[in-house]
C-alpha cells in the first residue's frame, strides 16, 4: 500500500509536474490553500486550472475558502520585504498551516507542497515553514526539491502540452506590482 501525501498546491503547472513526479510513489490527494492570491479574479482562474489538473490525473482536489485578509493579516509588517524574504515566509507559513490542519483533519501523516519547483523559491525557507506547520499539528512535512534534474524546465513542457495556464508572478499584490516595475523598465 502506497503512503498517502497531501499536496499543497498553488498553481497548476507546478502540480501537474509533481503528481507526475510522486504518482506511482504515493496515494495523493491536493489541497488548494492560497490566500496571497490577488486579484479574485486571478485566484478563481488559478484554483480552476488546479482542480482541472487534479481531475486529469484522477487525485482527489479540495481547497479553502478565499481568504485574501488573512494573508494581509499574517503578512503585516513584512509588506515592505521584497519577494524571497520575510514576507514570503510568513506567507509559506499561512497556508502550510492551513495545510498541515487539512492533513491532519482528513488523517494523513503527511503534506509536502509544489512550490519547491519554482525557482523563485528558497528551499530552506519552505522547508523551514514547513517543518514548523507540520509540528503544531503533528503531521510529517515532507520536503522535496522538484527543481533538481531540471524540474522546472520539465514543468514548463508539461504545462504547454496539457495547455495550462502559467501565471508570470507569485500570486500576492506586492510580487505583481514588482512583475509590473519590472516590466515597466524593460520597456
Amino acid at each position: 500500500m502506497k503512503s498517502r501525501l497531501l499536496l499543497h498546491i498553488c498553481c497548476a503547472p507546478d502540480e501537474a509536474f509533481v503528481i507526475q513526479s510522486l504518482q506511482a510513489a504515493f496515494e495523493l490527494s491536493c489541497w488548494f490553500c492560497n490566500p496571497n492570491i490577488q486579484p479574485e479574479n486571478e485566484y478563481r482562474k488559478r484554483l480552476e486550472e488546479a482542480s482541472r489538473v487534479a481531475a486529469c490525473y484522477a487525485v482527489p482536489f479540495n481547497a479553502e475558502p478565499y481568504n485574501p485578509e488573512s494573508w494581509h493579516g499574517a503578512t503585516a509588517g513584512y509588506h515592505h520585504t521584497p519577494e524571497g524574504g520575510e514576507r514570503c515566509f510568513h506567507c509559506f507559513l499561512l497556508r502550510f498551516r492551513s495545510t498541515a490542519h487539512y492533513c491532519k483533519k482528513i488523517e494523513w501523516p503527511a503534506f509536502t507542497s509544489v512550490m519547491s519547483i519554482s525557482p523563485h523559491k528558497r528551499i530552506e525557507m519552505l522547508d523551514k515553514a514547513g517543518t514548523i506547520a507540520a509540528r503544531e499539528y503533528n503531521v510529517e512535512y515532507k520536503p522535496f526539491n522538484f527543481k533538481k534534474n531540471d524540474g522546472f524546465k520539465k514543468s514548463i513542457i508539461l504545462s504547454n502540452e496539457l495547455g495550462l495556464y502559467r501565471q508570470d508572478y507569485c500570486g500576492c499584490i506586492l510580487s505583481r506590482k514588482e512583475r509590473d516595475n519590472r516590466k515597466s523598465r524593460i520597456t
